[in-house]
């Protein structure tokens, strides 16, 4: 286990949203913590609360909705939940950055991919013009941009979405962040730009040291570039382990769902497995466990009461009654009563037969 202070922490965080009655929370209780030179997966479907808590990592909750209601996130051992905006923008682009979900429509279509670039340079650098153009020149060549002299006098339409997409990442590496957030960022793209925008990734992880969080619905991405995932259901984290021990040993049986749904090439199948029902609005969250109404092995006790965070040794976490001691015992009870009361059943019957 690492002596090292980690990079991000994640303290319970509860985020909310302001609605015309109360506030209602969208992530309940987020706990995680990141190493510097680590990646990790936030996965889950829509709507589990993944790009709201990158977005508050960020400090980019939308104002006033949208606030931090418990909770801390601490960034290289200082508090960044809370800063004021004038102080926040000094992290972003610096020590913090973020790829969005949507290249088409985080680049600003009216400005060249050289303005934009320049941009996060003026606010945080004392570079020249001239000192800036080479910089852009440069991480543009590293990220494989082809031309990249001739790119930057160019507009966002112009390009690929692949090509977008590399623009978006060279702009979130250009402060070289200690930190980079990267919310889905292979989605609407071909499955050959997908191998490369990840593999670029991983290589920026590996040269610059660099933490990334990586916030996707897509199980196989994890399994190929991360350290440890935390799977999210419903605004919780119900499953918290290393990338190797969560393919080998799924405990929650969302995380057992989301596994047996993955297509695999080396196998053809008929119809793929699929988790039946959707993720329920945040209004209409069950009593109980927020997977309950979709579990096959839910128990009475998950309907009435939410089950804690168990630790199932190491660094393995899981928010199921299914993995609680004292559930276990009161289960193997049952089956040794029901297996007595069977044996009795048997009993008597040969006795009056």
């Amino acid at each position: 286990m690492s002596t090292k202070r980690p990079l991000l922490e994640i303290r319970d965080l509860d985020v909310s949203f302001q609605t015309q009655k109360d506030p209602l929370r969208i992530v309940h209780g987020l706990s995680l913590t990141l190493e510097q030179g680590e990646t990790i997966g936030i996965v889950g479907e829509s709507g589990s609360g993944k790009s709201v808590t990158s977005l508050a990592v960020m400090g980019l909750l939308p104002q006033p909705t949208g606030f931090i209601s418990n909770g801390e996130i601490l960034l290289d051992g200082r508090k960044i939940s809370g800063l004021k905006e004038k102080e926040m923008r000094k992290l972003r682009g610096n020590e913090i950055s973020m790829i969005f979900q949507e290249p088409m429509t985080s680049l600003n279509p009216v400005f060249t991919i050289g303005d934009q670039l320049s941009e996060p340079l003026k606010q945080h650098t004392k570079l020249n013009r001239k000192e800036r153009k080479t910089k852009i020149i440069d991480i543009l060549k590293t990220v494989g941009i082809p031309r990249p002299e001739q790119i930057i006098h160019e507009y966002p339409h112009q390009l690929s979405g692949g090509m977008r997409q590399r623009i978006m990442i060279s702009l979130a590496m250009l402060g070289e962040p200690k930190l980079l957030i990267a919310d889905e960022p292979t989605t609407a793209l071909d499955v050959t730009i997908q191998a490369q925008i990840l593999d670029l990734i991983r290589r920026i992880n590996e040269k610059k040291n660099t933490s990334v969080m990586l916030i996707t619905h897509d199980l196989g991405v994890v399994a190929e570039i991360c350290d440890k995932v935390a799977v999210m259901y419903a605004g919780e984290i119900v499953e918290y382990t290393d990338v190797r021990t969560l393919f080998d040993k799924p405990l929650h049986p969302y995380t057992q769902g989301l596994i047996a749904s993955m297509p695999d090439k080396n196998e053809r199948k008929g119809e793929l497995y699929s988790i039946p029902g959707n993720v329920p609005r945040p209004t209409e969250l069950p009593q109980g466990c927020h997977f309950s109404t979709r579990c096959p092995l839910a128990m009475e006790r998950c309907h009435q009461e939410s089950p804690p965070i168990i630790s199932s040794g190491g660094n393995h976490t899981v928010k199921c009654w299914l993995h609680d001691s004292a559930v276990k015992k009161e289960g193997e009870e049952a089956k040794e009563q029901l297996v007595e009361k069977e044996e009795e059943y048997n009993v008597r019957h040969a006795i009056t037969s």
